[in-house]
């Protein structure tokens, strides 16, 4: 199940950073060729991604060398974080998430990571994920419908990348 839902942040890492307005502004200062990897601690499933041309390409699935390790502690952790029960700010606050590499990047990513699941989860559960929830502009539900109608596609092609293993 964490797989699945690492896969499905990956394929929308890579959509969002291409059309939002407010992931761009976020991930401006990132540098280019950045690898940041998003996982579970000790050998559970990971998803990587890397900042390129001004926005984010989902390299793929699978634990690798990368600049900065975002590690939730165990299964359960992160899949409260994945199916939007906690936000990573909670995640972060509660010692659930281990950090290797720059702290502040990694603080970076986590916004970033906020901002994407503001496109990928229900309006319902954004409520309890986020201190206050997010306001939507007219561009920001059409990419959300977007987002919603490519996601299979995208998650089918993202299965075939196995750049990181």
């Amino acid at each position: 199940m964490a797989s699945v839902a690492l896969l499905a942040l990956g394929s929308t890492f890579e959509l969002v950073s291409g059309h939002s307005s407010e992931l761009k502004k976020e991930i401006a200062d990132w540098q280019d060729g950045v690898v940041m990897l998003l996982g579970v601690f000790p050998d559970g499933p990971a998803m990587s991604v890397k900042k390129e041309n001004g926005g984010i390409r989902f390299l793929g699935m699978g634990m690798c060398d990368a600049d900065l390790k975002v590690l939730f502690k165990n299964l359960d952790s992160a899949m409260m974080v994945l199916t939007g029960q906690m936000g990573a700010h909670t995640a972060f606050a509660q010692c659930r998430a281990v950090v290797y590499g720059n702290l502040g990047a990694g603080m970076q990513l986590s916004r970033a990571l906020n901002i994407v699941q503001k496109f990928i989860l229900p309006s319902f559960m954004l409520n309890r994920t986020f201190k206050r929830p997010p306001v939507f502009s007219s561009d920001d539900l059409l990419l959300k419908a977007r987002v919603m109608a490519t996601l299979a596609p995208r998650m089918i092609s993202g299965v075939m990348r196995r750049q990181c293993l």
